[in-house]
């Protein structure tokens, strides 16, 4: 444990119950930070496999959207592939909100989809692999979405568990032990100060029996 202890206090009876109290308090705030961080942790490597997972299927995704947009390109040829592609309307917007992990605050992303009466291209000059080549790139749009998503949350989540592992290792080694020893350093002033006391009033009473003494002795003379 430090020697180290806080300055300019007063060594009272006061200030002692005052510590004891303050060490109460920081040893349960040092638990519950504790408990916390123990559970950001649990809650860390759940999301850190959920990204695998993300990854893993955003990576599939992609891989069958390219495969179907080569199948429409080889169906209706590469230049009319792209006309229709610059032609294409907006339907996707990304919204943004938060929700709670364990008192942090993490995005939420979401894609909502514009609906629309009717296609954007003629069936008549086109293929069906080219609707199934755009609902492959939505189905990728949506799982990169999902996994920026979680790895927004997991960079949260690895922040905070940083900055309340700093608190607890304040609280055990700073703070704790600081008001730990001033409350050792108070006890012991108090019990010098209760033995010194003592001795005064020991002396007191012996000066006072042998004055007694001497006026008893003159008494009687």
């Amino acid at each position: 444990m430090s020697s180290d202890k806080i300055d300019n206090i007063s060594p009272t009876r006061m200030a002692l119950l005052e510590l004891k109290n303050k060490i109460k308090l920081a040893t349960h705030g040092h638990d519950l930070l504790k408990e916390k961080n123990d559970a950001l942790i649990m809650e860390f490597y759940e999301v850190l496999e959920q990204i695998k997972e993300a990854r893993s299927s955003s990576e599939e995704a992609l891989d069958t959207a390219h495969n179907q947009l080569r199948m429409a390109s080889l169906k209706i040829g590469l230049l009319r592939l792209k006309d229709i592609g610059h032609s294409a309307p907006e339907i996707l917007t990304l919204q943004t909100s938060t929700r709670s992990i364990m008192g942090v605050k993490t995005p939420k992303l979401a894609l909502v989809k514009k609906e629309v009466d009717k296609p954007f291209y003629g069936s008549e000059f086109t293929s069906i692999t080219l609707d199934h080549a755009i609902v492959a790139f939505r189905d990728y749009t949506f799982s990169v979405i999902n996994l920026a998503e979680k790895i927004a949350t997991l960079q949260k989540l690895a922040y905070e568990i940083s900055s309340t592992k700093r608190r607890v290792n304040a609280l055990n080694h700073i703070i704790i032990p600081r008001l730990s020893n001033t409350a050792v350093f108070i006890d012991l002033a108090l019990e010098e100060e209760d033995r010194e006391q003592f001795s005064r009033m020991k002396f007191i009473k012996k000066k006072l029996t042998e004055d007694d003494a001497e006026i008893l002795e003159e008494m009687t003379a």
